[in-house]
């Protein structure tokens, strides 16, 4: 861009770009991407305070957010290579048109980490989840910025579970009304320690806490904050509702701002999906939204919600392991379960492709497996295919939209904003 080479071409002799109102300077840096304002950081320090400051940092992370241009699909893969060393792509596509912006190769920071599995992203900051090496239930959240590879680990969460317990479920978010990122985790288990087989009297218990960014530390929930269902008040237990269960958190869903997950009664024999649980992020409080009508969404344990036309959709295979068709759902009232709809209903003739995420206009990235590895776009109304990987070997772990921030994340790059500016 003509504009950043002319600022880092200032000379000792003529710093008048440095001097310009701060006001315009904003006006000039909002416009840039966080990568060239990290260049810009070093030409003076009028331009490294101004990018730096919280205000500033705000501003760019709302206009990057508003502006098609600047956002991208982030499509995270696992790629085996020809050795068979594990190793983890980001794949930026163009907001316009779906074509592939870049690749890029994202190394594990931990080295004892054998497994790493995004949480959630927000404001254009990932949370992910380290699995230790020798130590199976043992495990580090990180936060991340991809850009500035700025990252912070969280302290250890003040819930001990007992060793054999569900996986835990992880949330990422951030609520603007405080200016705060949290994370929310829950874990679950029965008393016994037996989640496979539990004991007659058994008691199932969940326990969820909140970490905030701001403070760097994790606040337990109230015993009573955490929802129950049925007539036995039995807690819902939150589960991973890919068609396959990996060993890795649950995917969340981040709309009016709550996280939500697909629940069921851990006692349902029939295994379907008992409600939809919402978790307020400002006000730390659990909810259900729609209980879900089993003869109307069938298979719905094996289905996964999703942000159709910003409405709360539902994604359900017709018959999981059997058949790759499935439907799509919306819930056109948010919170009523009356309003549950079914939009389309997407049948394969050829391969056994699934769901990873919905993007915009009608379009939904999805996965094929086998012969032929293939990522692609599916429009639901023209039924056409648009594809974005066509060979090598690889598994996909995690797709989410992605905004550019300049937002610090390591505690020793924090900004405090200064009273007097």
């Amino acid at each position: 861009m003509v504009i950043v080479r002319e600022i880092l071409n200032i000379s000792g002799g003529d710093r008048s770009l440095c001097n310009l109102p701060v006001e315009l300077l904003s006006e000039i840096f909002l416009k840039l991407p966080v990568r060239s304002l990290l260049a810009c950081q070093c030409v003076c320090k009028s331009f490294d305070r101004l990018i730096k400051s919280p205000a500033f940092t705000a501003s760019h992370v709302n206009h990057n957010s508003t502006s098609s241009t600047n956002t991208y699909c982030s499509v995270n893969i696992l790629v085996i290579d020809e050795d068979f060393k594990d190793r983890c792509e980001q794949i930026l596509i163009n907001n316009e048109g779906g074509s592939v912006i870049s690749t890029s190769h994202v190394r594990q920071s931990n080295p004892l980490a054998t497994n790493i599995s995004v949480i959630g992203s927000c404001n254009g900051l990932f949370c992910a989840y380290l699995n230790i090496f020798g130590e199976p239930w043992a495990s580090r959240i990180m936060l991340w910025n991809p850009v500035t590879r700025d990252n912070r680990f969280l302290p250890k969460p003040k819930i001990d579970a007992p060793h054999r317990q569900f996986f835990p479920v992880n949330a990422f978010g951030f609520v603007p009304e405080s200016n705060e990122f949290k994370v929310v985790r829950i874990v679950s288990y029965y008393t016994s320690g037996n989640i496979e087989l539990p004991s007659p009297g058994d008691v199932f218990v969940m326990q969820a806490e909140v970490y905030k960014m701001s403070t760097d530390s994790w606040t337990v929930l109230n015993a009573s904050a955490i929802p129950c269902y049925g007539p036995q008040h039995m807690f819902l237990e939150i589960e991973s509702f890919l068609p396959l269960k990996f060993n890795r958190p649950t995917r969340t869903l981040f709309l009016e701002g709550a996280f939500h997950w697909l629940a069921v009664n851990p006692k349902n024999v029939y295994d379907l999906c008992a409600a939809v649980v919402a978790f307020d992020l400002e006000h730390e409080e659990f909810k259900i939204i729609s209980l879900l009508e089993s003869h109307r969404i069938l298979h719905s344990k094996k289905g996964q919600l999703e942000i159709i036309n910003d409405l709360l959709g539902l994604i359900v295979p017709h018959r999981p392991g059997f058949s790759p068709d499935f439907d799509v759902w919306v819930m056109n009232d948010y919170g009523s379960k009356e309003s549950w709809t079914r939009m389309y209903c997407v049948k394969q003739s050829t391969g056994f492709a699934r769901p990873c995420g919905y993007w915009k206009d009608d379009l939904l990235l999805m996965v094929e497996n086998g012969r032929r590895n293939r990522l692609f776009f599916y429009d639901l109304r023209t039924k056409e295919r648009q594809n974005i990987l066509n060979s090598g070997y690889f598994y996909y772990e995690y797709f989410c939209s992605y905004v550019e921030t300049l937002v610090p994340v390591s505690r020793r790059n924090a900004v405090v904003e200064n009273a007097d500016d």
